[in-house]
């Protein structure tokens, strides 16, 4: 049998999925279950055999169907380390990038003797390789997570990491943590064993390497894998420390000062997520930690390439303006002037942080408001963002900041400076968006215009099918009875115009006013018979 097994292995060398074919359709893989046997001689060929059929992925199911995956699984318990090796081998490709195969072998208690493998071969990198390619088929799933959450593998792993191993077994180790990591409790339990400490060392090693070397691409696996462990809540509170953690402190004086893009890249995204709550946002700032932003966002501005330093930059400086005590410090510091700096690009996923930055700095501020809004090349550039169809969440981010500077300031010189460069439509289509909160954020703002510049408004509101617009949102059965509250509050602002009244009556919004009169919500139904007293005036 050891020859026909070695002339089977040397035809999968030689012609690969076809020789698989020809020996699947010999009836091979039922003949194979007794000789995965710890007792069989030639046990470790056969395990190689199967190994190298399952990289065929029309031979893994058969291999299940077959009774293999039970013999595989008791084989992993051998004493024979090279059978244990392609025993590991043959179940990592049959149950790669396959669910239901995957149940099979964890239901047969494959992640337990795994575990036990690599406890009792630490210091033999080529089964531990093995096992952990292994294990990495079978986390793919989130049963295979769960699984490895119990018996707390994770904990393992960060042992093996912190022990003398090569670069190609510390490459998978991180490999299979990041697969791992996408487990919340998983997040937790690295943190906890951790983890951090010992990518933080690794992070840091490659300072003199070159990009693109075995040192470089560690480090940035490392940085990686430290980002994505502060997308736990509770991970990203035990690494933060009120402040005081490593992660932090290695952030701001080790990362964002380094030569390297991509220390660069993780150090603005992991200040982003410690920027998940108002606590450490003002913490953060209170820090400095704005200028360092800054700087960034200055140095990679124009550079080919910088997009997700500029969007992590972005994306953290939004969270920290969120907290009202955070608004002035930043304003302060000149993030207002550095953004307007940014605002000319044409990365759509950079323009789209950079408008949601702008709006967090202006909500409830009337300064910036006045400021962006009386300055006719940044309005100019704002109309012209909320114009690109392609990118849908770039032209909703300029139209909501069109709305908010309107809201915030008030002021009859934005409303004009808005109107003259064509921002009213953009508004008026916001107000039928499919989004409630846009919707009142739309009709409160054209409300304010056609209240504070009712001349330079209303003509530009003829001009946008105002009526259509008003009229749809009332037909709406399903819209929101706050939305259209709001819609009564615009109509009333908009009584005064003779030409706006006219089209009112000829298009139905009238009728549909007198209508809501009776609405089942008590305050739209109040809102509509305020309108509809106004009207009465109006008509007299």
């Amino acid at each position: 049998m050891s020859a026909c097994v070695s002339c089977m292995l040397t035809a999968l060398s030689e012609n690969g999925s076809e020789a698989g074919r020809v020996i699947l359709h010999h009836g091979v893989l039922p003949r194979l279950c007794p000789l995965l046997s710890a007792d069989c001689k030639d046990v470790a060929k056969v395990a190689q055999l199967v190994a190298e059929l399952a990289k065929n992925e029309f031979v893994r199911q058969p291999c299940v169907e077959a009774g293999l995956v039970q013999p595989l699984v008791e084989l992993l318990s051998c004493d024979d380390t090279a059978a244990v090796k392609q025993a590991c081998r043959a179940l990592g490709n049959i149950c790669f990038d396959n669910e239901s195969l995957q149940s099979k072998a964890l239901s047969l208690g494959a992640v337990k003797v795994l575990g036990e493998i690599l406890q009792q071969n630490s210091d033999d990198s080529s089964v531990c390789q093995m096992v952990l390619l292994c294990v990495g088929s079978l986390a793919e799933s989130d049963a295979g997570k769960e699984s490895l959450y119990g018996p707390n593998f994770a904990g393992d792993l960060v042992m093996l990491m912190d022990s003398e191993v090569g670069s190609d077994l510390m490459e998978t180790i991180l490999e299979l943590l990041a697969t791992l990591a996408e487990h919340d409790g998983i997040k937790l339990q690295l943190v906890q064993a951790g983890a951090a400490t010992s990518l933080l060392t690794l992070s840091c090693e490659s300072e003199d390497a070159n990009e693109g070397d075995d040192e470089s691409s560690l480090s940035r696996a490392a940085a990686d894998l430290i980002v994505q462990l502060l997308t736990g809540d509770e991970s990203m509170k035990l690494l933060y420390a009120s402040g005081g953690g490593r992660v932090l402190k290695e952030v701001m004086s080790g990362w964002l000062p380094s030569d390297r893009e991509h220390l660069h890249v993780a150090g603005v995204l992991a200040l982003g997520n410690f920027a998940r709550n108002e606590e450490n946002c003002v913490q953060l700032v209170a820090m400095g930690i704005v200028e360092p932003l800054l700087s960034l966002l200055h140095k990679h501005d124009g550079k080919l390439g910088a997009m997700n330093i500029q969007h992590g930059v972005l994306s953290a400086l939004r969270n920290l303006a969120i907290p009202v005590a955070n608004k002035v410090i930043l304003l302060k510091a000149g993030v207002l002037e550095a953004l307007f700096s940014c605002l000319d690009g044409d990365i759509s996923p950079v323009q789209f942080k950079l408008l949601g930055t702008l709006r967090m700095l202006v909500d409830g501020q009337e300064s910036p408001a006045l400021q962006i809004g009386q300055d006719a090349a940044v309005v100019r550039r704002l109309v012209e963002l909320g114009g690109v169809v392609e990118h849908a969440g770039v032209m909703g981010e300029a139209s909501r900041l069109l709305a908010a500077i309107i809201k915030h300031s008030r002021s009859e010189e934005v409303v004009s400076s808005v109107v003259n460069q064509g921002g009213v439509a953009h508004l008026v289509a916001m107000a039928t968006s499919e989004h409630p909160v846009m919707q009142n954020e739309a009709l409160i703002a054209l409300t304010i215009a056609a209240t504070v510049s009712p001349e330079s408004a209303v003509g530009s509101l003829e001009s946008a099918e105002v009526t259509n617009a008003i009229h749809k949102l009332l037909d709406d059965k399903n819209c929101d009875p706050h939305v259209q509250c709001n819609v009564m509050a615009f109509i009333s602002s908009l009584l005064h115009s003779d030409v706006l009244y006219a089209e009112f009556a000829s298009k139905g919004v009238l009728d549909q006013v007198k209508q809501l009169c009776s609405h089942d919500n008590q305050l739209l139904s109040q809102n509509a018979r305020m309108v509809q007293e106004k009207i009465q005036i109006h008509g007299s």
